[in-house]
């Protein structure tokens, strides 16, 4: 069971059953969540096989952009409870 804020997460990242993936940025600004809350819950998500992490290399300076989606097993959770 998720708590409330791991399920703002999953809901942004399994919109209508399906993967979409988002940066940190994006879903910090869609949950209203602190920054530092949203990265806890995805730290949680990752490590229980919920959610991939796909780095995505912008250019030659600064960190990579991180891009966050669903794994199969949290899309097939999600369309289970949904049926």
């Amino acid at each position: 069971m998720l708590d409330a804020c791991c399920q703002k997460i999953v809901d942004l990242l399994c919109q209508g059953g399906q993967s979409s993936p988002r940066s940190l940025a994006k879903l910090v600004e869609k949950t209203e969540l602190a920054r530092s809350t949203v990265l806890s819950h995805l730290k949680h998500l990752e490590a229980n096989s919920l959610l991939a992490k796909e780095e995505i290399i912008q250019g030659k300076v600064g960190r990579p952009k991180m891009l966050y989606k669903p794994t199969k097993m949290l899309l097939e959770t999600v369309k289970t409870k949904s049926d």
